[in-house]
């Protein structure tokens, strides 16, 4: 559970398929959709679980390219957001935990990393403190980081990523686990179903 993030679990749903109900929270639903100006459907799902050994989490984002923390460029007048992340601190963000740090921008701003060192803080950094429990959305090209955790204990974070219907753009990060648990969750649960409607071939 040390390293950059921790143990990582990608797709989170091959492990953990009773997570899905809670993918479907009308609330935050909604609240991506009015972001992403479009119905939504979840591409990816994952989840990280680190203890006290963890160390700095490099600075970071989940723009699509080959490799990790690599992206194609920015495409010119390119203004929106094509794909939000949403993940859920079940044991809050503060400094036990390691608190998440982000480096606030535009979506208008250029794509580029703003420093050249992603293993020290930055300075413009911001730092995000919330509960336990505390869902946090932002767009993918957002640049963040985690400081190390001061105190003993797990961290757990799940969560996904999300694009409008209309976005067939497939992903580098993109997965989808199905099972027979996971199509039961669709029939019994129609937002659930609805977010998982539309599956876009793996990345290659």
């Amino acid at each position: 559970m040390a390293g950059q993030f921790g143990y990582v679990l990608h797709p989170v749903l091959e492990f953990a398929p009773d997570l899905a109900p809670f993918y479907a929270q009308q609330e935050i639903v909604d609240l991506l959709a009015e972001i992403l100006q479009d119905e939504v459907r979840l591409a990816h799902s994952g989840a990280i679980l680190c203890n006290e050994t963890r160390r700095f989490c490099d600075w970071h984002c989940h723009l699509n390219g080959n490799q990790f923390n690599q992206w194609y460029p920015k495409p010119e007048n390119h203004q929106g957001v094509d794909r939000l992340l949403c993940n859920v601190y079940l044991h809050g963000s503060n400094s036990a935990t390691g608190e998440l740090l982000v480096y606030p921008r535009k979506v208008t701003d250029p794509w580029e990393m703003p420093f050249d060192d992603p293993l020290i803080e930055w300075q413009g950094q911001k730092i995000i403190t919330c509960p336990p429990g505390s869902a946090v959305i932002f767009d993918t090209a957002l640049f963040h980081a985690a400081r190390r955790p001061t105190e003993t204990g797990h961290r757990y974070i799940w969560g996904g990523h999300y694009q409008g219907k209309s976005n067939l753009t497939n992903h580098r990060e993109d997965n989808w686990f199905q099972s027979p648990f996971i199509e039961q969750y669709r029939k019994n649960n129609p937002l659930f179903a609805s977010l998982t409607d539309v599956r876009i071939p793996s990345f290659s």
